[in-house]
């Protein structure tokens, strides 16, 4: 089975993207006499001017620009698909191997902080602990796992006792949804807050 026999065809039998791939030549001797390649090319190219004068306009009106949340939610999408690329291997079936991304336990880790009163999340690193050879340098190694959370904390909560609780809800989320084993949690209190 071809790989394009799904795709739009002209009357003549053409496949209408290889007309738009070479929109830019001139028609090829076909082109010149089939009236259904004509029509095409006369189609593409009235929507080539119709893009381009949008693009035109899009950039030479301010109103039109993105506004500065726009674009930080724009790179905030970007900054989590880089984030996604790590992945921990969690286990290896007859399948092949089913694994987290980094992105995905953060979130983990994260809600696990936010079902204690008086603590907020906010980042989240994680590696594997030091001296642990990797297989690949995108990947962590899920049995030698390292966290490194930084929250903020309510204002009159007892920080050493909650940041102890803290370590044991994360290990206990993580290890029940993942069977990750967190071997180092680092908890960093940047911040104070008021109830």
């Amino acid at each position: 089975m071809a790989l394009n026999e799904d795709q739009p065809r002209l009357g003549c039998g053409r496949i209408i993207d290889d007309v738009w791939a070479s929109i830019d030549q001139p028609p090829t001797v076909h082109e010149q006499t089939c009236p259904d390649c004509q029509s095409a090319r006369l189609a593409l190219h009235q929507l080539e001017a119709v893009a381009g004068s949008l693009r035109e306009r899009d950039r030479d009106d301010p109103a039109l620009q993105p506004g500065l949340r726009v674009k930080e939610a724009i790179m905030m999408v970007a900054r989590a698909e880089v984030r996604r690329s790590r992945r921990a291997p969690l286990a290896t079936t007859a399948l092949g191997v089913i694994d987290i991304s980094e992105q995905a336990l953060s979130g983990l880790i994260r809600f696990a902080a936010s079902t204690l009163p008086g603590v907020r999340a906010r980042r989240c690193t994680i590696s594997s602990t030091p001296g642990t050879p990797q297989s690949a340098p995108a990947a962590v190694d899920a049995g030698n796992v390292r966290i490194t959370l930084t929250v903020a904390i309510a204002s009159g909560v007892r920080i050493p006792a909650t940041m102890d609780l803290l370590r044991e809800r994360i290990n206990a989320v993580v290890q029940a949804q993942t069977s990750i084993t967190m071997q180092q949690i680092d908890i960093i209190v940047e911040d104070l807050y008021d109830f």
